[in-house]
């Protein structure tokens, strides 16, 4: 008897940070590399030398190993700068079901609201977790590039 697959309430997180709309998605996107926290959440660990999301409907989320290896973490779903971006996330883990982020961006005040959406995680416990760290590592980047 196959296991009955749990399903969870969607995960949500959020962050707000002092700058335009634009700037927020830009260097979540563009500047991925430069905030996301690889010594924690890579597949390759010590190995891992960056990340990248591949800006369109279609492309790839992945990591570069030092070597020059590209592994595959997810793929970009749906593209709407500056306002929304959604992902598949299965980190080097093929298969049918894929977990997928939803990253909304929202002008609040004079700044952004950066809203980070979890659907289809095993343990939701680990995700709540690992996207509180997330948004840290974002926000404080834009600490640093103000």
């Amino acid at each position: 008897m196959a296991q009955k697959e749990r399903r969870h309430t969607p995960i949500r997180q959020s962050v707000r940070v002092d700058c335009p709309i634009e700037d927020a998605f830009r260097l979540f996107t563009e500047g991925f590399a430069e905030w996301w926290p690889l010594g924690d959440y890579s597949v390759s660990g010590d190995e891992a030398a960056s990340c990248e999301i591949e800006p369109w409907a279609g492309g790839r989320v992945f990591e570069r190993t030092r070597s020059g290896e590209e592994r595959d973490w997810g793929s970009v779903i749906e593209w709407d700068p500056p306002s929304h971006l959604k992902l598949a996330w299965r980190p080097d883990k093929p298969g049918d079901r894929r977990p997928s982020v939803d990253v909304e961006f929202q002008v609040e005040a004079d700044g952004t609201r950066v809203t980070v959406i979890h659907t289809g995680w095993d343990s939701p416990d680990v995700a709540v977790c690992r996207a509180q760290a997330i948004l840290e590592c974002f926000a404080q980047a834009l600490l640093v590039t103000a």
